[in-house]
């Protein structure tokens, strides 16, 4: 676990508002590498942590594009067109993206489906870093399993 993220995990009001909110927040560096993430994203992607920090976020997610390249996410030749990526070098430059609506195409139980999101980032600092917050409203759950709340605690 690196340094920064155990410096995320502080429990205190910061966090508790963090896992307050209903929408995926993700926070990224500029390659849209996964630090953090709250529990409406937990819950989403059903996922153990150790398998999706310091990963790319359409890695994660499964962009259809991240398996185009070996490379994975960013590194196809349609991510430079990609909206969340967009977004993220949009707030690496200072600038807050406010709900860009858009479609991503994500592959769940080996078949693709083009989803229609808002995006939004806004760029801050944590110490000596800078990252952006990532959120994406009308994501679906990535996982064909039912729900579960102790599930979705876990994965924190």
């Amino acid at each position: 676990m690196s340094t920064l993220h155990v410096q995320f995990l502080d429990h205190g009001l910061h966090r508790v508002v963090f896992d307050a909110m209903p929408l995926p927040v993700f926070v990224v560096d500029q390659d849209v590498t996964i630090v953090e993430y709250n529990t409406a994203a937990a819950r989403m992607m059903r996922t153990p942590k150790r398998r999706t920090i310091n990963r790319r976020a359409g890695d994660v997610l499964h962009c259809l594009h991240s398996t185009e390249s070996p490379g994975g996410c960013g590194c196809s030749r349609f991510c430079s067109n990609c909206l969340v990526r967009k977004a993220v070098q949009a707030a690496w430059k200072g600038k807050k993206v406010v709900r860009q609506c858009g479609a991503i195409e994500l592959v769940s139980d080996g078949k693709s489906r083009k989803i229609e999101v808002k995006v939004s980032t806004t760029p801050f600092k944590f110490h000596t870093h800078v990252f952006v917050l990532l959120v994406l409203e009308g994501l679906i759950d990535l996982s064909s399993r039912p729900p579960s709340a102790a599930r979705a605690r876990k994965n924190l």
